[in-house]
């Protein structure tokens, strides 16, 4: 019989496949007994940014997401994101780069001989992209910028190029020098597994999105566009590295992480901590969000607006008629 505590946990707001969540639970599998459930008293839940569900739920709530939305908590008591900012026990900064686990150990392990790398690369950029909308216009322009100098392979389903949609993206992409890894839009710590993936396949990954990731990946090991006035400059020095055999094995022989040490915050030991210390404490004291009078309110304007448009639309014509009434008065 276990002697790991029980947990009841739900799963909810995170689609029908909710792989982000289940990346983070590993993290806390190992001391802790954690039974799935459905029930609306679930002692913790965990869920992301596809709903509202969450609100039907009376337990701790813990928001996680792989996409670039920051935490409401109001709803959430704890919540791991991609915002760079402190707000006591209740946040921690946990970007998408960490949640792909093969990805991300290559970006800790020591990089393969150089000569190795060298000798697998048979052409000059990669870009496999197949998000056709919602997309930064800026992943459109480098893709051109680069190609008007020697052609990209494409093998997503945007502009693909190779004959169709790759398979295995890893293999497709270690044949090449450089690979695009640009992401859907550009904000502090929003720092997703494409750049993760493009070292993965012992390229020198050609950056756009998040402003600040030099904190975090060393500098010198590949290309930043935010380095740069603009990605027509940024282009220039890809031309540059590729053009210049000794720069480019220079590039390829640099850790991933400054100094080659791994980042307190993505420690698996950190993230495990801060899940600790939700899950240690006695369940009453858990609770983070506000559950007194105004937070009780507002947190039945959302319910209304999501599962109860009707209620929520006449509250809001009351409210008007009510203001209305106060200015004919006065």
């Amino acid at each position: 019989m276990s002697s790991k505590p029980t947990k009841r946990i739900a799963l909810v707001d995170a689609g029908r496949k909710p792989e982000i969540i289940e990346a983070v639970l590993p993290f806390i599998e190992d001391r802790y007994n954690l039974i799935r459930t459905d029930e609306r008293d679930a002692d913790y839940v965990f869920h992301s940014c596809l709903g509202y569900d969450v609100l039907k739920y009376s337990g701790i709530r813990i928001f996680v997401t792989g996409e670039n939305v920051s935490p409401n908590f109001n709803i959430s008591d704890y919540a791991l994101a991609f915002d760079k900012m402190e707000f006591g026990d209740r946040y921690h900064w946990l970007p998408l780069i960490r949640l792909y686990c093969d990805a991300y150990a290559t970006l800790c392990n020591p990089r393969p001989a150089v000569e190795d790398i060298v000798s697998a690369k048979e052409g000059f950029c990669a870009y496999v992209m197949s998000n056709l909308s919602d997309s930064a216009s800026e992943r459109t322009h480098i893709f051109d910028l680069l190609s008007a100098y020697k052609p990209v392979a494409s093998g997503g389903k945007w502009r693909n190029n190779v004959g169709g949609p790759v398979v295995d993206k890893m293999a497709f992409q270690s044949k090449y020098k450089f690979v695009i890894a640009f992401e859907n839009s550009s904000t502090p710590g929003y720092l997703t597994e494409k750049f993760a993936q493009a070292a993965q396949s012992n390229a020198i990954p050609i950056y756009w999105g998040d402003p600040e990731i030099s904190r975090v990946i060393n500098p010198k090991a590949f290309i930043n566009c935010h380095d740069f006035p603009s990605l027509e400059a940024a282009v220039e020095y890809v031309k540059a590295v590729d053009a210049d055999d000794t720069l480019y094995r220079q590039m390829l022989a640099e850790p991933w992480f400054p100094n080659g040490r791994e980042p307190d915050a993505l420690k698996g030991e950190t993230i495990e901590r801060f899940l600790d210390n939700i899950f240690d404490q006695p369940h009453a004291s858990a609770y983070r969000r506000n559950r007194s009078r105004w937070g009780i309110k507002s947190e039945k304007r959302l319910f209304d607006m999501a599962f109860r448009p009707h209620v929520h639309t006449t509250g809001l014509a009351r409210q008007k008629w009510r203001n209305l009434t106060r200015k004919k008065k006065a």
